[in-house]
């Protein structure tokens, strides 16, 4: 019972204001236009063609997307803030398509002069950290010169060049689930180590070989007791690096199948509860 009271206690102080506050202070839109300047960065023909290019995403990847400036963060002024930003105004406005919400945002916040990606549902998959780093890299030269429009378009081409190309390889094994949870589903198989099974095979060849060789040798007549002892010498040296040879590949064996493999997204939850993927970068 105390402990059912702490709960609803943490929940009335600071988990619910805190939603009811986002809520307040996230803009509600017509989800159908796709681009919000607030900031008053782009002109009329230039967020028309944003938003042709965003339908066409779209349309293309089942995937929503939002396209947003602001000038005046009501949340503060901090990376922390444009983030939460761009996820509350995802959340709230109930973008997403599916019940997954799959689909990304991408905020230009000129309060912190900070960009930020965030991606939900399959999104989260498809655009991993590298990735997200990747498209704050297109678009950069273009925001440091206040190429706005500029930025927009890169950051919208090369997220459909992502999706075209679809889930990379460190997010292979993981999936999101109806509540666009992120969790990893698959086992990775395990790697073969071509090197070792390479070096295994040319061993379990030269063995016998070396054994055969030895018996040819000893149809041979030595000519005195000095050739017997140098060629006893050359076989016990043989013998040994054989052996040692042996017991550090199975070493190396051993270490080769140690280690995990490792989701590529960062994920973290809005003030919905929704978790999302995504990063930003400074202009």
């Amino acid at each position: 019972m105390k402990k059912s009271f702490i709960i609803i206690l943490f929940l009335t102080i600071f988990l619910i204001p805190n939603v009811v506050r986002a809520e307040n202070l996230t803009p509600k839109v017509d989800t159908s236009e796709k681009v919000y300047d607030y900031a008053d960065l782009l002109t009329d023909e230039e967020e028309e063609k944003l938003r042709n290019l965003a339908m066409d995403y779209i349309e293309k990847y089942k995937m929503d997307m939002a396209l947003v400036t602001i000038d005046n963060n009501p949340y503060g002024v901090a990376e922390r803030y444009t983030q939460e930003y761009a996820q509350d105004f995802y959340d709230y406005n109930d973008f997403g398509v599916g019940t997954k919400k799959d689909g990304v945002i991408v905020l230009i916040d000129m309060s912190s002069r900070y960009s930020y990606i965030s991606t939900t549902g399959e999104a989260i998959l498809i655009y991993d950290d590298a990735r997200i780093e990747n498209l704050h890299d297109y678009a950069y030269n273009y925001l440091s010169i206040r190429e706005y429009y500029n930025a927009f378009e890169s950051y919208v081409n090369k997220l459909s060049d992502y999706a075209s190309s679809g889930v990379p390889e460190s997010n292979k094994y993981y999936c999101i689930d109806d509540d666009g949870e992120y969790y990893k589903c698959k086992e990775a198989p395990k790697s073969v180590n071509w090197l070792i099974t390479t070096i295994s095979a040319f061993l379990g060849s030269l063995i016998p070989t070396a054994i055969h060789t030895r018996k040819y040798k000893g149809i041979k007549l030595a000519t005195n007791a000095s050739t017997y002892l140098k060629t006893a010498t050359i076989t016990n040296q043989v013998d040994q690096f054989l052996t040692t040879y042996t017991s550090r590949t199975r070493r190396n064996s051993d270490y080769s199948g140690g280690g995990g493999h490792h989701g590529g997204s960062s994920i973290s939850f809005g003030s919905s509860g929704r978790s999302h993927g995504g990063g930003g970068r400074h202009f």
